[in-house]
């Protein structure tokens, strides 16, 4: 069937991504706050890191470096009676409150519009979502026959503590579609069920970047053991990638870490394709990357993606 929709299609698709498809390849998805825009529009909260932010201090000017703009927040709302992490721990849990009314907001009420068929196990085993809601998850259960799990941390990556970012980076939910198979969903910035998870400030961030380098050093120790782990850097190092609604920018320094350890790991790399509009390479970050599709706007682009992933 697909093969045929490919044929009769008009709009010309990526080669190398025709190929994994016909060869039934198991794809990762990194899922990013631009997904949303496709069927929320820039007016949601979902889609739009700005508008977040505006609602924590619309007095602040946003630079679009948000990480650092989120800094400036936490001392711009800092009482003389506490310190700079109390303050971000009561402004994470404004974020997780925002975040829950808006989801829930669109689980009432936006629920058709949602490209929800791209998540087919078929085609996808793991989406690492950057984003902070669980909308796929949640949608994805009302699916008749598929069963969602709670957050499990199978991996030899563990903490003592369960509240630490390393604890929390490596623990997934998996939406068990049956017979069909099953898809792990990864939030390794953090997911507004647990605000400690939450990384939107830059000192978070940096222990990120710590985790990241430990996920890479014991997925190597395990490698020469010829030994498995389940992680979302496992799952983005091994499988052919999809990049939706993500701009990818410098600042995703546990990503871009986690990407450059692939091409140096992996001879025979997989592809990384990315939903984009520009099919050039004049900036750094499209050299990394292939177009998803060619010449098509947006639009089209999810609709051809719906069509070629539908269950």
């Amino acid at each position: 069937m697909i093969l045929s929709h490919q044929k009769n299609s008009s709009m010309p698709n990526n080669l190398n991504f025709e190929l994994l498809l016909k060869q039934n390849a198991k794809f990762t998805i990194v899922l990013g706050s631009g997904f949303y825009r496709h069927f929320l529009g820039q007016d949601s909260i979902l889609s739009s890191w700005e508008l977040l932010l505006q609602k924590l201090n619309p007095r602040t000017k946003l630079t679009g470096e948000y990480h650092l703009d989120f800094e400036k927040i936490i001392e711009s709302k800092k009482t003389p009676c506490e310190d700079s992490s109390k303050t971000e721990e009561r402004l994470l849990e404004c974020v997780k409150k925002i975040l829950q009314t808006e989801q829930e907001r669109v689980l009432e009420n936006c629920t058709s519009c949602y490209p929800i068929d791209i998540f087919n196990p078929k085609y996808v085993s793991d989406v690492i979502s950057l984003n902070f809601d669980e909308l796929p998850e949640l949608l994805l259960k009302r699916r008749e026959g598929v069963k969602l799990g709670k957050f499990n941390n199978n991996s030899s990556f563990k903490e003592s503590s369960k509240d630490s970012y390393s604890f929390l980076t490596s623990r997934y939910k998996t939406a068990d579609f049956g017979k069909d198979g099953k898809i792990n969903f990864w939030h390794p910035h953090g997911v507004i069920g647990n605000k400690k998870s939450i990384i939107l400030g830059l000192h978070k961030y940096s222990h990120m970047l710590e985790t990241s380098i430990r996920l890479r050093n014991s997925h190597m120790k395990l490698k020469r053991k010829n030994e498995f782990d389940l992680t979302w850097y496992q799952a983005l190092l091994n499988n052919p990638v999809i990049i939706l609604g993500a701009g990818m920018s410098s600042t995703e320094w546990d990503l871009w870490f986690a990407l450059t350890s692939r091409n140096r790991a992996n001879g025979d790399k997989q592809p990384i394709f990315q939903m984009r509009e520009c099919e050039c390479k004049t900036d750094a970050q499209h050299e990394w990357f292939e177009p998803l599709f060619t010449g098509m706007d947006f639009n089209q682009q999810w609709k051809e993606l719906e069509k070629l992933f539908k269950v």
